[in-house]
């Protein structure tokens, strides 16, 4: 019997670590990441609630990033890959946020 369960509980233990795995955010270091995690920063700040965090995806050199709030309301993010590039961030169509980039990163850093 326990001979059956050591397989089993080994298989369980392998997969539960590879829905883990895939459910970890990147720790940051490439541009898209920095955006998404800057754009949630805004969130926020904003007092914004989220249902569906904002997802975003590179086109040349222009990242766009898109949400939903708990209201049904559109989150869209557009943002340039440099730090002194302009992040613009839309709740609803109406813009909460347009400054850069990097202040919105390093006032995250700061705490």
């Amino acid at each position: 019997m326990t001979r059956r369960i050591i397989p089993v509980a080994l298989a369980v233990l392998a997969l539960s670590g590879c829905s883990q795995v895939s459910a970890l955010a990147p720790v940051g270091g490439d541009d898209v990441s920095e955006v998404r995690f800057a754009t949630i920063d805004v969130l926020l700040s904003s007092h914004v609630e989220v249902l569906e965090a904002p997802t975003c995806s590179l086109d040349g050199d222009t990242i766009t990033c898109t949400g939903t709030t708990m209201d049904g309301d559109a989150i869209a993010s557009t943002s340039g890959t440099t730090l002194n590039s302009t992040l613009e961030v839309t709740v609803g169509g109406a813009s909460i946020f347009s400054g850069t980039l990097g202040s919105v990163l390093d006032a995250g850093a700061e705490g």
